[in-house]
């Protein structure tokens, strides 16, 4: 059998979010942060739990940024959001979409 070259659907283009000026972290889009992501949100959907994951995707200079910011509920759902769709490489309006409704 002739040999099959994925290695350009493969690529991974550098995925960021930026939740406000001089803030911009890069998402971890890997298939087993984002796996480890769906498993917290399946068990829980407490507070602390929306910031595990993001601890988990962006970083923990990213969650204690946004813990100092005291975002309202309605801007941390945005940025769960936003998260989500660069890490699944979709777009913010079809993340919305997807995203259950609390």
């Amino acid at each position: 059998m002739a040999n099959l070259d994925i290695s350009s659907k493969l690529g991974h283009e550098k995925q960021e979010i930026t939740i406000a000026e001089g803030k911009t972290y890069e998402v971890d889009c890997s298939a087993e942060t984002m796996l480890k992501a769906q498993d917290i949100f399946k068990k829980d959907d407490s507070l602390e739990s929306l910031f595990i994951v993001i601890k988990l995707l962006i970083g923990e200079k990213a969650e204690k940024d946004i813990r100092a910011m005291k975002v309202t509920v309605n801007e941390l759902k945005i940025v769960i959001t936003a998260i989500m769709a660069q890490a699944s490489e979709i777009s913010y309006e079809e993340m919305e979409k997807r995203f259950p409704s609390k």
